[in-house]
């Protein structure tokens, strides 16, 4: 490969140390599906908690198991080596969704790098995609969205990378890596289908090359097949169950129904959201025959047309958007001979300078903040514990939780009964504790300095869930 398509040593160094420290710090969830769709689902698997505890869609049979699966080996893995740590085995997790999202990062820098004729262009490129704060953020996480999106773009760029021999047993293992990535996430087969209508009509692949390709995606799909089974005891097709359950008995609409332009909102992703927006549409108006926009038109058009809708969903996308935006202006360079003038290109360093605060920001914060009293709970209290709450704000979750943490739903502190053999906890939420007072017990974790109810406006503290932890009795030195 020419040396000038590579990418310099010290931007690949540099990713790595980010991606790392933001894997160890992006405690917890982005999304409650993270969590209750994966670690719980792996939970029950590992015998940590019950059916009876998990959402709908365990009981409807409409998720994959793929992932809640690759959880499960990890923790078992780690079991082998010490005794199993649910937070070393979510860390390891992360560090494995950063590794993809770097390796599939830089397979896309190195596949479309050579359209982009400008070094200076190529160089933002390479920034962009590397170290744009949302990517980063989004690259850490063991989300369905991040890992098929990261699965589906590494077997694209090894389809198209010219370097690689066009044989059938490759397409056959590229084939497989597309299956996976639907097998993480269902939507990610409206990119396939662009994909593959794009290697028919346009790329007229070899009849051998496609039989190989499709070979590859069924028997990951057969296998995803065989791991539902394991999963939950019987043969199901997750795909058509998720396909009835939220398409024709509308059960993700119950949840909300948005109408299509809620997905402007992306142009509040500072600071390069509006970017994405308009520079996606011009690339799709003026690069019709290109992969991307074959990929990214059927994704789209999918996303507007299904009523529940959620940023997170166009999470896919993300790795598209610096070589859509910087061949965009190409294409403006070429056609109109339109270059950004000194105001904008000001702007746009202005834009980099933000980005790379924020960057440093999320690189140290955890994701779900609520994650560390979670993290108290197990690593200081080993043996019984009763954790009495009011209200429940997923402040304990099966996964990260000792078998001897036993949770009480109590409606006022009075109604809590230390027993002398067990540990005894009260949560109160900032709002409880400042009508209830504090309990007479050690104070061990605050969501609740008294400044914060200064900025009490319009009441948003009564509906977030803060918490104060008390120690009501102790024996763990006992």
């Amino acid at each position: 490969m020419n040396s000038r398509h590579l990418i310099k040593p010290y931007y690949l160094c540099l990713a790595v140390i980010i991606y790392l420290v933001t894997a160890f710090f992006s405690l917890g969830h982005l999304h409650p599906d993270e969590y209750y769709q994966i670690l719980e689902f792996a939970a029950f698997k590992l015998q940590l908690n019950s059916a009876h505890g998990l959402t709908w869609e365990f009981h409807q049979q409409i998720r994959p198991t793929f992932m809640a699966w690759v959880i499960v080996g990890i923790y078992k893995a780690y079991a082998y080596i010490c005794a199993p740590n649910p937070f070393m085995v979510s860390l390891i997790s992360r560090i494995l969704a950063a590794a993809l999202s770097l390796g599939s990062i830089t397979l896309f820098i190195l596949t479309f790098k050579q359209e982009l004729t400008s070094p200076t262009k190529q160089r933002w490129f390479i920034l962009l995609s590397l170290f744009s704060w949302l990517a980063v953020f989004n690259g850490v996480r063991f989300s369905s969205e991040n890992i098929g999106a990261k699965l589906f773009i590494c077997g694209l760029c090894l389809i198209l990378l010219p370097q690689l021999k066009k044989t059938c047993s490759a397409y056959l293992g590229y084939g497989i890596l597309l299956g996976l990535a639907f097998l993480a996430r269902f939507q990610i087969g409206f990119m396939l289908v662009g994909l593959f209508a794009w290697l028919y009509l346009v790329q007229n692949l070899r009849p051998s090359l496609w039989f190989s390709l499709l070979g590859g995606l069924m028997l990951a799909i057969g296998g995803g097949c065989l791991m539902d089974h394991s999963f939950y005891g019987l043969w199901v097709f997750t795909p058509w169950n998720y396909f009835a359950a939220n398409i024709l008995e509308g059960k993700a609409a119950s949840f909300s129904s948005d109408p299509w332009y809620m997905y402007l909102s992306i142009a509040g992703l500072v600071p390069y959201g509006a970017l994405y927006i308009l520079a996606g549409i011009y690339f799709m108006c003026i690069r019709r025959r290109h992969v991307i926009t074959w990929i990214m038109l059927p994704f789209i058009l999918g996303h507007l047309m299904v009523s529940h809708k959620e940023l997170r969903f166009l999470t896919p996308l993300l790795s598209f958007m610096p070589f859509i935006i910087l061949d965009s202006l190409q294409i403006l360079a070429e056609k109109y001979d339109y270059h950004l003038g000194p105001k904008l290109r000001k702007l746009n360093n202005i834009a980099w300078y933000f980005n790379c605060v924020v960057l440093v920001i999320i690189m140290f914060i955890p994701s779900a903040m609520q994650i560390r009293i979670n993290q108290l709970l197990y690593q200081r209290y080993q043996q019984a514990t009763s954790f009495y709450y009011i209200t429940e704000g997923g402040n304990v979750l099966d996964f990260y939780k000792h078998l001897n943490l036993n949770l009480q739903a109590i409606t006022k502190p009075e109604e809590v009964h230390c027993k002398n053999t067990e540990n005894c906890l009260l949560a109160l939420t900032c709002q409880e504790n400042k009508k209830y007072g504090a309990p007479s017990g050690k104070l061990i974790f605050s969501d609740c300095p008294a400044w914060i109810f200064k900025l009490d406006f319009n009441g948003w503290l009564e509906r977030t869930a803060l918490y104060n932890i008390y120690e009501l009795h102790n024996i763990e030195s006992q």
